[in-house]
């Protein structure tokens, strides 16, 4: 028997639109390699900011250190809050059939949880995300948060589930994970946890029509 849900955020709950991000910050100047490239901003950089390891200042000067001298005097003291625009712009909508999805899961008696690898840059923006479709606080829906750069550690590390389970006091073999990532869901059936790889940004009704 089941008796925990765990779902990701992006592009399983909130829609995910990382290239307009990308695009945002190629059209500032900023080469597209460091986006991509092993080693990049995406790789490496990114992950220390959403495993909380670095501040939003020191994360924004490292963008604004690829942008062009020209585009960077252009918004001059306007800068870091543009960079701040640019990096939300990958954060799509809540589509309110899922939420309600959440609502009909906890009056079944599951216990449902969210697992995200986000930032601090993010968090507010998703907050207010949530809210504006759903009418109320985003913490409502859930039992718990567990958000990467409040506990230090991101997916697919291993120790990020121990942590998640121990908190909530079952096995893995009680709990259900969502999430878009083949990486993040091979790291959970690693440990026992049933992980059910979903398509980004599609309707959850197929993969938890078993548990309605």
């Amino acid at each position: 028997m089941k008796k925990l849900l765990v779902f990701d955020l992006g592009g399983v709950l909130i829609d995910l639109h990382v290239n307009r991000s990308f695009e945002a910050l190629a059209a500032m100047g900023v080469a597209p390699s460091m986006l991509t490239e092993e080693g990049s901003l995406v790789n490496r950089i990114m992950q220390q900011y959403d495993r909380g390891d670095i501040p939003t200042e020191e994360m924004f000067g490292y963008i604004s250190s690829f942008i062009p001298a020209e585009a960077c005097e252009k918004y001059g003291v306007g800068l870091r809050e543009h960079i701040g625009n640019v990096w939300n712009m990958m954060l799509g909508e809540f589509p309110l059939p899922k939420l309600q999805l959440l609502k009909e899961l906890r009056a079944k008696g599951y216990r449902v949880v969210m697992l995200s690898n986000t930032n601090e840059a993010h968090w507010p923006e998703i907050e207010r995300k949530f809210a504006a479709v759903a009418g109320e606080p985003l913490q409502d829906y859930f039992d718990a948060l567990y958000l990467s750069y409040l506990m230090r550690l991101r997916k697919p590390e291993q120790e990020i589930f121990t942590r998640l389970l121990e908190r909530e006091g079952i096995t893995a073999a009680e709990a259900v994970f969502f999430d878009d990532s083949a990486e993040n869901c091979a790291a959970a059936r690693a440990l026992g946890i049933e992980a059910v790889q979903v398509e980004r940004n599609s309707s959850l009704d197929k993969y938890i029509m078993c548990y309605l």
